[in-house]
């Protein structure tokens, strides 16, 4: 089981390296990573949400199943919502981000359009559901979208390395930590392998991973970080301690959010894709939060 975890995550961790050096060619590239986790994640989602599942934990809850014409317009959104930001953004500058409020508008009002006209086949539940698997995990990885597309002074790239490097860093040391000093539990009626010290562990091992990436790449290119935060940290080291701290707490929170959904549904893992860790969402359950979190301290240092 080790070994196999082991290899799956060197396989993702080749992918995402692989996906960084075509980011190197033209930015928009990356934009293929975040439309493949934004599609199968959403897959994995109407699955875990539709139900009910061959042995079931006990945990379950009942099923939310969605009609046909809910799950269409899930999915409908899903395929449009990362190329209409770069068709948009490629017709007229910086057009991305309100095309992509405009269709999550649209996809909302289709949804309560479904309750009048497929009346018969859609209810609340279904349509909760489907507002869900709409949110989580489309709309969230919008602010990886726009990071992606942060001008050259936002510094993209090292908002995209924050992203995808303190997430696993969070989760790695959070679990050896957890391991070798045990004590009390985080959350154990949610997940009752996770204690405190690994919590701990993961924050300060993620904020010590945030200043590295910050240090390296001022190494690399000779950027400082002159956000809003800047004035009153007094060195852009604090102010990316920080950032490191609060990606890092959004990360854990994240995989709890996650635990939540699982047990809701009565499901070990969200998908089969990754053997020895599940399906996609299991991976990047804590991303999604820290990007959130991450776009925000970038966007504020180019206003």
């Amino acid at each position: 089981m080790l070994r196999t975890r082991v290899i799956t995550g060197a396989v993702y961790f080749a992918i995402i390296v692989a996906f960084f050096a075509l980011r190197l060619v033209d930015a928009r590239l990356f934009g293929i990573l975040i439309y493949a986790f934004s599609l199968i994640g959403t897959y994995e989602m109407v699955h875990a949400l539709s139900g009910p599942h061959v042995n079931a934990q006990d945990t379950a809850e009942p099923p939310m199943p969605m009609s046909k014409s809910q799950k269409f317009v899930v999915y409908a959104y899903a395929i449009l919502f990362t190329p209409s930001f770069y068709v948009a953004d490629f017709i007229y500058e910086r057009a991305g981000f309100r095309c992509l409020l405009t269709l999550s508008f649209l996809f909302a009002l289709v949804l309560f359009c479904l309750l009048v006209v497929d009346h018969k086949n859609t209810d609340i539940k279904g349509t909760g559901a489907a507002m869900l698997c709409g949110f989580y995990p489309t709309a969230i990885l919008s602010t990886t979208i726009l990071t992606n597309s942060l001008p050259p002074q936002g510094a993209p790239a090292l908002g995209l390395l924050l992203i995808f490097v303190i997430s696993p860093v969070t989760d790695t040391f959070a679990f050896f930590v957890g391991s070798l000093c045990k004590g009390k539990k985080l959350c154990p009626t949610i997940s009752p392998n996770k204690t405190v010290s690994g919590a701990i562990g993961g924050i300060v091992f993620g904020s010590l991973a945030s200043i590295l990436l910050y240090w390296l790449y001022t190494l690399a290119t000779g950027y400082v970080y002159e956000g809003v935060f800047s004035g009153w940290a007094g060195t852009p080291w604090i102010v990316f301690a920080v950032i490191g701290l609060v990606c890092s707490f959004m990360t854990e929170f994240g995989d709890l959010v996650e635990s939540v959904i699982k047990r809701k549904c009565g499901i070990k893992d969200m998908g089969k894709l990754l053997p020895g860790h599940g399906g996609i969402l299991d991976r990047i359950d804590g991303t999604l939060f820290a990007s959130t979190f991450i776009y925000l301290a970038f966007i504020l240092a180019v206003l």
